[in-house]
C-alpha cells in the first residue's frame, strides 16, 4: 500500500494507515518495557493503538498540522500512550490497599 496522503482507505472510520503507525507505535514502546505480564502488554498494546487512532486527528486539528502528519502524530501517541499504562497499572496497584474514611450514616 503506498503511503499516499490522499487515500481514504478506512475501516470503520479509522484510516488503515493511521491504525497501523499508532500499534507500531505502541509495539515500539513495547520493547522498552519490563515487568508485564503478556496480559498487560496485550492491554497496553490495544490501549496504545486506541489512543493514537483517536488522538491524532484531535492533535492534527488543534496544532493546525497537515493531513501527512497524522501518521507521525500517531506513531508517538502510540508510543506515549503505551507508556502510560504501566504507570497506570502501578498507581491501581499502590492504591488498592488505601482505606478511605467512612462518612457518617445519615440515618443516625
Amino acid at each position: 500500500m503506498p503511503l499516499d496522503p490522499q487515500t481514504t482507505d478506512s475501516v470503520a472510520g479509522i484510516k488503515i494507515a493511521t491504525l497501523v503507525f499508532g500499534f507500531l507505535g505502541a509495539a515500539v514502546s513495547l520493547s522498552y518495557t519490563k515487568e508485564m505480564t503478556r496480559t498487560q502488554a496485550i492491554t497496553a498494546i490495544f490501549a496504545g493503538t486506541a489512543v493514537a487512532v483517536s488522538a491524532a486527528p484531535l492533535a492534527l486539528h488543534y496544532l493546525g498540522l497537515p493531513d501527512p502528519f497524522e501518521r507521525g502524530v500517531a506513531f508517538f501517541a502510540g508510543l506515549v500512550a503505551m507508556r502510560a499504562v504501566p504507570v497506570l497499572l502501578g498507581m491501581v496497584d499502590r492504591f488498592r490497599d488505601v482505606k478511605l474514611p467512612s462518612l457518617p450514616d445519615p440515618k443516625e
